[in-house]
């Protein structure tokens, strides 16, 4: 990075822009907005938000800027509930992404010349009415912003810059940039939460393309624009609502096929690994498509962002994803033009889909059903009977949470930057978009399946431990057998190395969670239930010593309070045999039907990079990764005896940063649990 890039980089790190912000409090946020809400719609009250929250803005331009918007409130608003049931669920729009090229392409003016078109065909129709005029007048708050902002500007090229977007469509690379950075950044001010960039590289690429071969900018002032385009993602997003902060959805896919199949790598693809590679922030979040065809030499790019130790990218199989996608329902070109939501979650257009609704507990159903099963002296395929029972009824509780009623938040911006929202006079959130599936995260897997293994190993096949010793150790959270729990973790068949022993009851998991999901034929909304195979925070949240927590001890020996897998991972503890064996055991998975998102995550120690050739090694990872019909996997470049001292000395370590779950931060920022559990997880060497 040049000089320029650098003072920006160090600014944005030293939090240089938070002293421009005005000390609002959300709870006075809330009060206000409160107030003026009684009476308006669901679609007047988000206007509200938008109306208030940007014209408390003060627009800041700094001299030699060419990538404007900084925040000057503190906090997100939360949706004024006045007058409303605040008892009924509330369900927002997020983890998402809008159509980008539609921004681009058309600007505010574009959109709102088409909601006064819709308006006047669809005035007999009051509901349209509603969405359409507070959708327009949504969008005259964000374009007052544009224009205040550009009065502020000072230097020539910047009030141009603001005064053509993203009011007016994108003609230029740095124009598209600045068009995505301001519409985002306004989402954002308004509470939007896990919003991500989409398939940054396809639709940027066309403006970039031209501008290169007008020479209207060189490479190099290109990947200057880009990489100051990334770094100001970092500027406000500690104001970003999140489990941790990192915790924040700016995620961008690149690479993979076009809408009819073809390769759709640009050079885009390759300048955007090198810039995230430059700048070393954790936003924004790079997710790689990737085939069995994917270039040797992107592969290579991808493997020396994975070197810089940021987490990212995550790599996405299109081989194994978008046939499950399509085996889910979506259409085939729809499918094949999927991104990532916030974390992992697969987003197809024109539709509203919740991926994160639901958390399913794989450990407490196999906890259930080996406690009751031992108790009544059953047989080890009288337990097998009890866990799909537990299963059904697990998910029987989504089922009646499907059914009830709430309210499903609107967000005009996202509707207006939505394929047919306003063809139909409708908000995304109700009615505007085409498909509306949840999504449930399947949770501590391959903890589960290596409790199953070992009951079924020392009780029912070499008969080491008799039921009841397992269950007074269970009761007693191993307390008075530290004996048995080491016998436990001593089970030769865990998950993670390519033991079918193990593996065979994972996949029955996945299987039985699956057709239990598979039974909700509606979840309220038209839509079904993806079944997934990521955990997000739960691997804490499920685990964590609390009233009313149901999962103590279990029969893998794990202690309660203690964490169960991440995702697809080993159960914290386990060793796998190795990088290849633990792809074995996760590419044995029906991912047709898992089709919500979930990565494989491994952490390789620093020391695997400590020659080049590890560059290579990384490319035969990802390429095994695709051979073995795996669907996601994300790397962490670990060392655990830095991020210890990272505890004791956090000065030292500002710039620290670990992958999380589906997400980047900076490791002092995190709470100790999450520390904890990173610390811990296994980190394969050279």
């Amino acid at each position: 990075m040049n000089s320029r890039i650098q003072k920006l980089r160090e600014a944005v790190r030293n939090g240089f822009y938070h002293k421009f912000r005005r000390d609002i409090s959300r709870d006075d946020l809330n009060a206000d907005l409160e107030s003026k809400a009684a009476g308006l719609s669901l679609n007047g009250r988000y206007r509200l938000i938008y109306e208030y929250i940007l014209n408390k803005e003060t627009p800041l331009v700094f001299p030699g800027e060419k990538i404007i918007f900084t925040r000057t409130i503190k906090g997100n608003p939360d949706f004024p509930m006045n007058g409303l049931d605040k008892e009924k669920p509330r369900r927002a729009l997020e983890n998402l992404t809008i159509e980008w090229p539609i921004l681009l392409k058309e600007g505010l003016s574009g959109r709102k010349a088409a909601c006064q078109k819709a308006l006047e065909e669809k005035k007999d129709d009051p509901e349209a009415v509603d969405f359409l005029t507070n959708a327009i007048a949504a969008i005259d708050a964000v374009a007052d912003l544009a224009k205040r902002y550009a009065a502020a500007a000072e230097e020539p090229n910047q009030r141009a810059l603001l005064e053509k977007v993203p009011q007016y469509p994108a003609e230029s690379f740095h124009e598209a940039l600045q068009s995505v950075r301001f519409i985002m950044s306004v989402m954002r001010s308004a509470g939007g939460e896990h919003m991500g960039f989409g398939r940054f590289d396809q639709y940027m690429w066309p403006y970039l393309e031209n501008d290169l071969k007008q020479k209207v900018l060189t490479h190099d002032e290109a990947f200057e624009l880009l990489e100051e385009f990334f770094i100001s993602l970092s500027r406000d997003a500690d104001l970003y609502r999140g489990v941790q902060l990192g915790d924040n959805g700016q995620s961008m896919m690149l690479g993979g096929c076009d809408r009819n199949g073809n390769p759709a790598v640009n050079p885009l693809t390759y300048m955007c690994l090198e810039a995230s590679e430059d700048i070393g922030l954790i936003d924004p979040k790079i997710n790689l498509r990737v085939d069995s065809n994917t270039p040797h030499d992107l592969l290579l790019s991808a493997a020396r962002l994975t070197r810089k130790g940021l987490g990212f990218p995550q790599y996405n199989n299109d081989e194994v994803i978008i046939p499950s996608l399509v085996n889910f329902g979506y259409d085939l070109e729809a499918a094949r033009d999927y991104t990532v939501a916030a974390c992992w979650e697969f987003v197809v257009e024109d539709g509203r889909d919740t991926p994160n609704l639901f958390a399913f507990n794989f450990p407490l159903c196999a906890d259930e059903a080996i406690r009751s099963g031992l108790k009544a002296g059953d047989d080890f395929e009288g337990i097998m009977g009890r866990l799909k029972t537990a299963v059904e009824a697990q998910v029987k509780d989504f089922k009646e949470d499907c059914g009830q009623e709430g309210y499903f938040l609107p967000e005009p911006i996202v509707s207006v930057f939505s394929k047919n929202p306003i063809k139909k006079g409708r908000d995304l959130n109700n009615g505007g978009g085409s498909h509306y599936h949840y999504g449930c995260q399947g949770c501590g897997s391959s903890s589960a399946a290596d409790a199953l293994a070992a009951v079924k190993y020392l009780i029912f096949e070499t008969k080491q431990v008799t039921p009841e010793r397992l269950l007074a150790a269970l009761e007693s959270d191993y307390e008075n057998d530290e004996e048995l729990r080491q016998i436990i973790k001593s089970v030769p068949h865990k998950v993670g190395s390519n033991d079918d022993y193990a593996d065979d009851f994972l996949k029955l998991l996945f299987d039985l969670f699956a057709d239990a999901l598979a039974e909700i034929k509606n979840n309220g909304r038209g839509g079904r239930i993806r079944p997934g195979s990521g955990s997000a925070q739960h691997y804490v949240l499920m685990t964590e010593k609390r009233e009313g927590q149901k999962l103590k001890a279990t029969a893998d020996g794990r202690k309660y309070g203690d964490f169960v897998s991440s995702s697809l991972a080993p159960s914290p503890g386990v060793r796998a045999r190795g990088i290849i064996s633990e792809l074995e055991t996760y590419g044995k998975l029906d991912y047709k039907r898992i089709c919500n998102g979930g990565p494989i995550t491994m952490e390789l120690a620093d020391s695997y990079f400590r020659n080049e050739e590890a560059l290579l090694k990384v490319v035969k990872l990802i390429q095994a990764f695709v051979k073995l019909g795996c669907q996601q996997l994300q790397l962490n470049t670990l060392n655990p005896d830095k991020l210890r001292d990272a505890q004791i000395h956090p000065e030292n370590y500002r710039d620290l940063i670990v992958r999380v779950w589906g997400w980047s931060g900076y490791f002092v920022e995190l709470s100790k649990p999450y520390q904890d559990q990173i610390i811990g997880r296994q980190a394969f060497g050279a």
